[in-house]
């Protein structure tokens, strides 16, 4: 189990004895701990840990031992002009491919080695876009689809492998997070003022909402259970 424990960088647990695993030294110096990923790649029995900073640190680990990860690699990416923090990340098996947002306009894709080295592929701007969560979608014949879900804006982009914007959708809600079952033709949507929206993913439609009873606006994260509905 990772955990984001904010400011004192990010802590991996053994879930079968709840052990604290060793990890890299000087971790929290990089400023919060916002958005992380596992990555598991099907054709390697090494596990890996991205995640990202309010500062714009974007790190990765490797599991060295059962007990303790390395770092392998750690870069400050450039955000757009309202700051640099990591707001999401998502990492695809099936293509090796990674996807990372920024708070203020900037959608970035990579591809990881089989060091586990994050090698970009293409960085973007997005005017006026304030992504809040990130996932991959239908793949082409040059790769996934990723998709940026914006905050405030409430505006999904789609992109394809060379950053171009295919199509865009206004949701009209502010969103908290977000996830995508291909397989199921599903997109689900903390929609922050109502609870959890259902959409159908190839046409954005929106099919359904479980509404989540709150006095307050809270950011919730959503995923699917067992590759179902969430």
């Amino acid at each position: 189990m990772a955990r984001n424990v904010g400011e004192d960088g990010t802590k991996v647990w053994n879930l079968q004895n709840s052990g604290l695993l060793k990890s890299p030294a000087g971790s929290g110096n990089r400023g919060a701990t916002t958005a992380i990923a596992w990555i598991i790649r099907p054709d390697d029995a090494e596990e890996g840990l991205v995640f990202g900073t309010d500062d714009g640190y974007l790190s990765v680990w490797r599991q060295e031992r059962a007990d303790s990860f390395i770092e392998i690699s750690c870069e400050r990416l450039v955000g757009g002009p309202d700051g640099d923090e990591i707001s999401g990340i998502a990492y695809d098996a099936s293509s090796g491919q990674l996807g990372v947002v920024q708070r203020s306009e900037s959608v970035h894709r990579f591809i990881i080695d089989p060091s586990m080295r994050p090698i970009v592929v293409r960085s973007v701007k997005i005017p006026r876009h304030w992504p809040q969560a990130v996932a991959f979608g239908q793949t082409g014949v040059r790769g996934p689809e990723l998709w940026s879900f914006g905050r405030e804006d409430g505006v999904i982009h789609v992109l394809n492998d060379e950053g171009k914007v295919l199509k865009s959708r206004m949701t009209g809600s502010v969103i908290g997070h977000a996830a995508i079952n291909v397989k199921e033709d599903a997109l689900i949507i903390d929609d922050v003022s109502q609870g959890v929206a259902v959409y159908k993913l190839s046409t954005t439609d929106r099919v359904k909402t479980f509404e989540v009873p709150c006095t307050t606006r809270k950011l919730r994260f959503v995923a699917f259970h067992d590759g179902n509905m969430p």
